[in-house]
């Protein structure tokens, strides 16, 4: 079980993302992704991520999978109830939920969490629109080719510059053909290579 609460403030990287087809009226939109808590509590009652949080004021919240560690989520779900407060929140599956689907979807909606259980959603703003396409992880397909179609699928019936939220950034070959314009992933925990080994 992971009772570690650290005292750290999780780091913070910005990037900018300037695109000829993202619509104007999206100019200085701020997304805050975060992804891989497993369960980690950063300051008592996650005080220290939720004023994290609070400070970078996001108009909305990815959250790419991974909030349970050894079977347990509370301290994740307590920081998602509270971040909810903040701005809305879009969550997908990581591999860690594949064993708790069903509950945890039920919770996340409880406490005003978005599940983009292979879905879209649009957010519209002066009459433009960005598109958010949430897929399940990988796990809870199985085979490649129902993973790649069902991404293309959202894709194509998706408006307005186009978001994926999906947890394993390794699948880039499907990704890049997706009609995709962002990826938003997790997963790798820091990096896809690290040296020394």
């Amino acid at each position: 079980m992971n009772n570690k609460i650290t005292r750290k403030k999780p780091k913070v990287d910005h990037i900018e993302i300037a695109r000829q087809n993202i619509d104007a009226q999206f100019d200085g939109f701020r997304i805050l992704h975060v992804s891989d808590l497993h369960n980690k509590e950063f300051g008592l009652n996650q005080s220290i991520l939720i004023e994290t949080t609070q400070e970078i004021k996001p108009d909305i919240i990815a959250f790419t999978g991974d909030i349970y560690f050894g079977g347990r989520a509370e301290k994740s779900l307590l920081y998602l109830e509270e971040a909810a407060k903040a701005a809305p929140v879009y969550f997908v599956t990581g591999n860690h939920e594949y064993n708790y689907n069903d509950y945890i979807k039920e919770r996340l909606i409880e406490i005003g969490v978005n599940v983009l259980d292979n879905r879209a959603e649009e957010i519209n703003k002066d009459g433009a629109c960005l598109s958010l396409i949430g897929v399940d992880d990988f796990l809870f397909f199985r085979d490649k080719n129902k993973f790649s179609g069902t991404i293309k699928t959202l894709a194509q019936n998706s408006q307005g510059f186009k978001i994926l939220l999906s947890h394993k950034p390794h699948f880039v070959d499907i990704y890049e053909n997706s009609g995709a314009d962002l990826v938003l992933s997790g997963h790798a925990h820091g990096g896809q290579i690290r040296l020394p080994f």
